[in-house]
């Protein structure tokens, strides 16, 4: 049984939340009761409010949003398991966004998050995610949370200037966007949180505090600037959005938009700064992980023929010291390097508008751990879902991951995406690593397997379908499945199949 003090803590932490939405529909009421009487005879034609979806009100230079976000999914889970493993959750949000013409914005957003189902075996051997958030349930079969997700103030004080100080999500290359469809898929799934996400695909997706500034100077360039903490959270469902007050990271990023120096082309320059100063008892290690990133990356897409082609090419450099996983105790010089290379074609004139695309990603790993010397890279705090197979096997570290991609519109409100990994370790003297960052202060965040002088991983498909039924409501489903082999043989059972259907309302 929980102890009286951790009773206590949750229902402090309920609390908590139920005032957070009490002040969030409190201020909406007051902001709602009080345009009207702002705007007075004045009242211009556009004042009122609008669903698209979320709420919109506008009076004169004030405007309220209101917006409600569930998202409902069960998953199907069979990772190195004797048994498939099925588990629901439900994570619903609601956000209140407050705008004073182009010079201020006050956003604050709710989530309550909850999984059922979390069954006792999925604990030996760790079935996938269904064994992560059992680990952190106390042995519960269900896992809940209510907390305050954001809560930041931007200012504009001059054109194009912005300055966010609060809980908000740092989700690095998506911060020069374009209109077109097929450019967002680009910066959006492909080229961003590499480094630096969330983890939106989690139940408690991974939040920061801290500040960051942004510049656009209008004249086809665009600077930002971070520094902050994250957040706990992803798959410790109940502990979520506490801060880690012993790692701190920052990062600068300069972008190029496209058509200012190359015709139809981006191109970026970043740099990050990661410090971990957990001790071991904390989830670090015995030294502190103190790693500096350089980078870049460039995105074109070109027409040619009946479509477009497209290029996306990324590369990163880290130096600074690291502790590998235990047996070391002591930190090591740590230069690593990793590269990205993607490149597609798009037939735009046909039916189903095919897109083909053919890509590698490339991290390196240590080839002798006792040289003093650390070579793997690391992957800090990304969102790893979106790029090395959906059944979350790896980390982009010390890996190789050749892939093919095949994605249809058969209808206009229907997607399909259709994925072939072939995985390997870049060096089979160092690990093959999994996680996705630090996500509770009792964690590392990243797994280790030793590779036992293999260097072949595994073979995965994946397929994901969404139907865009209307702007209120989506459905998708996936499933995936690895034949391990190699590295992954240390398992009873080296495959891993995994599948979900998800249901999305915005209202």
């Amino acid at each position: 049984m929980r102890s009286n003090h951790a009773l206590r803590a949750q229902d402090r932490s309920g609390g908590n939340g139920r005032r957070a939405v009490a002040l969030l529909a409190a201020a909406f009421l007051l902001l709602w009761g009080g345009g009207p009487v702002r705007a007075g005879a004045e009242q211009q034609q556009n004042d009122g409010c609008q669903v698209t979806p979320s709420i919109g009100c506008s009076f004169g230079d004030h405007k309220v949003d209101l917006s409600f976000t569930t998202r409902l999914r069960i998953e199907f889970w069979d990772a190195h398991a004797d048994d498939t493993d099925t588990f629901y959750a439900a994570r619903s949000r609601v956000g209140l966004k407050y705008s004073y013409g182009g010079l201020l914005t006050l956003f604050g957003e709710f989530q309550d998050a909850r999984i059922y189902s979390l069954s006792p075996s999925s604990l030996s051997p760790p079935n996938g995610a269904a064994g992560l958030y059992r680990a952190f349930a106390d042995g519960r079969s269900r896992t809940h949370s209510d907390r305050l997700r954001q809560l930041w103030l931007e200012v504009k004080p001059i054109e194009g200037l912005g300055v966010r100080i609060g809980r908000q999500d740092i989700k690095l290359g998506t911060q020069a966007m374009y209109p077109e469809p097929n450019w967002k898929y680009l910066k959006i799934k492909r080229g961003s949180q590499r480094l630096v996400g969330t983890v939106g695909w989690t139940h408690a997706e991974r939040s920061n505090d801290g500040i960051s500034v942004s510049y656009d100077t209008g004249g086809g360039h665009h600077l930002y600037a971070f520094a902050a903490r994250p957040t706990t959270g992803v798959f410790d469902i109940e502990d979520a959005y506490h801060r880690q007050d012993d790692i701190n990271y920052g990062g600068l990023s300069w972008t190029v938009k496209r058509d200012t120096w190359i015709p139809h082309t981006e191109l970026r320059l970043f740099g990050l700064a990661y410090d971990d100063d957990r001790s071991a008892r904390h989830g670090g290690r015995p030294d502190d992980v103190e790693v500096y990133t350089l980078g870049f990356s460039t995105i074109g897409i070109f027409p040619m023929g009946p479509g477009n082609i497209d290029l996306l090419v990324w590369g990163a450099y880290q130096f600074g010291d690291f502790t590998p996983p235990p047996p070391a105790t002591s930190d090591l010089d740590h230069s690593a390097a990793a590269g990205i290379l993607e490149i597609g074609y798009q037939f735009t004139e046909v039916t189903t508008k095919p897109w083909l695309r053919l890509g590698v990603n490339v991290a390196s790993g240590d080839g002798d751990p006792n040289d003093g010397d650390h070579r793997t890279f690391f992957n800090m705090l990304p969102t790893n879902h979106l790029y090395y197979g959906f059944a979350d096997r790896w980390a982009f570290q010390n890996l190789v991951d050749w892939f093919a991609q095949l994605m249809l519109k058969p209808h206009e409100k229907v997607a399909v995406n259709l994925m072939l990994h072939q995985f390997s370790l870049q060096n089979d003297d160092d690990f093959r690593y999994f996680g996705t960052g630090a996500y509770n202060r009792t964690n590392f965040g990243y797994g280790a397997q030793p590779s036992r002088g293999h260097r072949t991983g595994g073979t995965e498909i994946d397929a994901v379908v969404n139907y865009a039924v209307s702007k209120h409501l989506s459905v998708q489903g996936g499933f995936a499945h690895m034949w391990g082999h190699g590295v992954t043989n240390a398992f009873t059972d080296d495959d891993v199949t995994f599948g979900y259907l998800e249901v999305t309302l915005k209202y």
